[in-house]
C-alpha cells in the first residue's frame, strides 16, 4: 500500500495574531442606556464576545456576556439599561473577538473545487499534526486539513465564492528535502456561511488577488509552490469555522467535499483523481447579477 504523509502544523489562530485589531467604545443616550459599538476596520466580519464582570443597576438582555457580530465598520453590539431610573449605575467588561461570524449558517452543504488548473492529476492526502510526529499521541487523528499534490507546479484557484481575508505572500522558502517551515505563504478565503478556506505552500510574490477582493470558483489567486519539500509541488488546504466554545471563540477545523471526475468526494486516505470545475459548482452561490454579468462575459 502506497502511503503518503504531509505534515502541517494544526490551524491555530490567536486573537493576538489577528490582522486588525476589533476596538469597542461606548455612548449614553437620552435615556440613560450605554450602548457598546464595535469598530471592525477589516472586509469580512467578526464575531465579538463581551464579557460584564459588573454591573451596579444595570441590565443586558443577554445576562453576563453577550455575543454579537461586528460587521465591518462600526456595528453596535450591545445595550446596558438602568434598572432603577435616577439611581447611579456602574459597569465593568472585557471583551474578545475573532474573524468570522459565528451565528452564520450554510444553506447546505456546498462543493468545493479542487484548488489547482483544471485537468490537474492530484494526489490527496490527509495532513498529519506536527505534534503527533513528535510523539503527542493526543494529536493524533486530529483533522488539518488536506494537501494536493502533483507533478509540476500549477495556477492556484479559488475553491469556493468568498472574499480574499488575509494572506502572506513574501516567505522565501530556503532549503530542500524539507516536511514544513515555520513561516509559509497563504491566501485565506471569507465564505458567507461564515467559514473560512486556508490555502499554503504558495510561491512567494505571485498572488493575483488582494485583500478585500470577491472571487468566484475557478478564479487565479497564485502559483504552487513546493518544490523544496520531500513530497514535491504541493499545496495544502484547510476549513475552519468560528465557534463559540463556553464564553470563548474558537477556530474548529471541519472536513469538505471536493469535485472530481469521480463524483464528489471527502479526502480520508490517499487518492488519486483529476480535478473538474463543473460550470454548475462555479455558478453555485453567485447571485442574479453575477450569474448574469458571468454568463455575458463567457
Amino acid at each position: 500500500m502506497i502511503q503518503l504523509r504531509c505534515f502541517c502544523l494544526l490551524f491555530v489562530l490567536s486573537i493576538s495574531s489577528l490582522q486588525a485589531q476589533i476596538t469597542i467604545d461606548t455612548e449614553r443616550d437620552k435615556e440613560n442606556n450605554v450602548n457598546f459599538y464595535a469598530n471592525n476596520p477589516n472586509e469580512i466580519p467578526y464575531s465579538v464576545i463581551l464579557n460584564f464582570s459588573q454591573l451596579q443597576n444595570m441590565t443586558t438582555p443577554a445576562g453576563g456576556n453577550t455575543t454579537a457580530v461586528a460587521n465591518p465598520g462600526r456595528t453596535k453590539v450591545a445595550t446596558l439599561k438602568p434598572t432603577l431610573a435616577g439611581q447611579g449605575t456602574s459597569y465593568r467588561y472585557t471583551f474578545s473577538f475573532a474573524k468570522g461570524n459565528v451565528y452564520a449558517k450554510s444553506k447546505g452543504n456546498p462543493s468545493y473545487l479542487v484548488p489547482v488548473s483544471e485537468g490537474t492529476v492530484i494526489k490527496a492526502v490527509l495532513n498529519n499534526p506536527l505534534a503527533a510526529t513528535v510523539g503527542d499521541e493526543s494529536a493524533k487523528g486530529s483533522y488539518v486539513g488536506v494537501s494536493f499534490m502533483f507533478d509540476e507546479p500549477v495556477q492556484v484557484v479559488a475553491p469556493r465564492k468568498g472574499i480574499i481575508a488575509d494572506m502572506k505572500m513574501d516567505a522565501h522558502v530556503a532549503g530542500s528535502n524539507l516536511s514544513f517551515v515555520a513561516e509559509e505563504n497563504f491566501i485565506e478565503i471569507y465564505h458567507e456561511d461564515g467559514t473560512f478556506t486556508k490555502l499554503t505552500v504558495l510561491k512567494a510574490g505571485s498572488e493575483k488577488v488582494k485583500l478585500g477582493q470577491l472571487v468566484f470558483p475557478g478564479d487565479i489567486l497564485a502559483e504552487s509552490g513546493g518544490e523544496n519539500y520531500s513530497q514535491g509541488p504541493h499545496i495544502r488546504m484547510i476549513n475552519i469555522k468560528t465557534v463559540k466554545e463556553n464564553d470563548r471563540l474558537i477556530y474548529q477545523p471541519f472536513p469538505v467535499r471536493f469535485v472530481s471526475d469521480k463524483g464528489d468526494v471527502e479526502i480520508k486516505q490517499y487518492v488519486t483523481f483529476s480535478v473538474v470545475h463543473p460550470e454548475e459548482v462555479k455558478m453555485l452561490e453567485m447571485s442574479k447579477k453575477e450569474l448574469k454579468t458571468y454568463q455575458e462575459g463567457k
